[in-house]
């Protein structure tokens, strides 16, 4: 019996060697798209020079690309995840209650309070948001630092009993608490908003870490209402001015890096304006792009009013400022939104271009160490 069993493994794996080479020739068996969240490897050009690096570089070319290798991945991920609930890649993210999902990298470390500031390093934060006041100031433009709530935060009730936390002291407290000593600094933290706002509509998606289209809305809403201290003239427009809807998707980002490719779906929330918008896309300046960042088309967007009384608006932003602009874009006769590749700058050499009236650092709370880590100045 047990000499079968080796021999029906043996063939077993004789034929999950032979097939991929098989289906090259064949091509028996459908064609299934890629879904992974990275680059697949490319073709190695072989350099007669540097041939001992070729090898390896071609097999790991080869681990990504051998035919069969994505209805294979398929096969497994539906495997894993509808009969036994667990996700094929796992580390990167996790499956909570009630199809909620979320991310592992940085943000769980924001949520259990497990990268706090010593004294050294708040005094560090300290001394970098008020040179960025400072220097604002000196030119006549109101700063506001924004904070985005991870979906945690918002969301814990979903998170697995395991990962649930009791009540603590986090980084984002830590700065905010510090950010409260800077004289006339304007603090505009999203997390009390939007913990506010839940009950009704969602305000995050299920299968991604970033907000929805309301929840962008609520946030920009809180920004405005902020800023109307500073800019009476500015008023945050009304949820009734905005058609609320939703479209069913195949699962998104979070589904992806957890190699579920089937299965899963997202009710995506939509909001759009009912009537036309009053902004449209400006004219850039092209500012260099650093070097290496994945969306280039996103450094730089602008949007215009064609009302030059309306005040100046610009925002060092991370993925999560892409859901508020078209909101904000209605009240200033001109924003531009800086993608900083998440470093979290202060683009002096942007600030003084654009001579805004408003600057607005819309960070993200597991962010937040970059602020710190990225500092160019003091």
């Amino acid at each position: 019996m047990r000499d079968g069993r080796e021999i029906v493994i043996a063939v077993i794996f004789m034929l999950l060697l032979i097939i991929p080479t098989v289906e090259s020739v064949f091509h028996v068996f459908p064609e299934v798209e890629n879904n992974e969240n990275r680059a697949m490897k490319e073709l190695p050009v072989l350099n007669i020079n540097e041939l001992d690096v070729f090898p390896e570089e071609f097999d790991v070319f080869y681990s990504d690309n051998f035919d069969l290798r994505n209805q294979l991945l398929k096969f497994n991920s539906g495997m894993k995840f509808n009969m036994f609930n667990k996700p094929p890649v796992e580390g990167k993210a996790f499956i909570g209650e009630d199809g909620w999902m979320y991310i592992v990298k940085d943000e769980m470390d924001i949520y259990l309070g497990n990268n706090l500031a010593n004294e050294n390093k708040l005094k560090r934060y300290h001394d970098i948001f008020k040179y960025r006041k400072d220097f604002l100031d000196s030119i006549g433009c109101v700063y506001y630092v924004v904070i985005v709530p991870i979906k945690t935060s918002i969301y814990p009730e979903f998170l697995p009993l395991s990962k649930r936390k009791t009540n603590q002291l986090t980084l984002t407290d830590q700065v905010v608490n510090m950010l409260d000593t800077v004289d006339g600094m304007n603090i505009v933290d999203l997390r009390s908003k939007l913990v506010n706002a839940k009950g009704g509509i969602r305000l995050y998606h299920k299968t991604d870490n970033h907000w929805n289209d309301f929840g962008g809305f609520i946030a920009y809403q809180a920004m405005i209402e902020a800023i109307q201290y500073d800019f009476s003239i500015i008023e945050p427009n009304s949820i009734s001015d905005y058609s609320i809807d939703s479209i069913t998707k195949n699962g998104l980002v979070l589904t992806k890096m957890m190699g579920i490719y089937d299965g899963v779906y997202e009710n995506v929330i939509t909001v759009k304006k009912t009537d036309i918008p009053l902004s449209h896309r400006g004219v850039k300046r092209n500012y260099p792009v650093l070097k290496n960042f994945p969306y280039v088309n996103d450094y730089e967007i602008v949007y215009e009013v064609d009302n030059d009384s309306l005040p100046k608006l610009m925002v060092v932003r991370d993925s999560f400022g892409k859901s508020v602009m078209p909101y904000m874009s209605e009240h200033f006769s001109k924003s531009v939104y800086i993608f900083d590749g998440w470093h979290h700058w202060l683009n002096e050499e942007i600030v003084l271009e654009e001579k805004p009236d408003i600057y607005i650092q819309l960070v993200l709370e597991s962010f937040l160490p970059n602020v710190h880590k990225h500092a160019k100045n003091p």
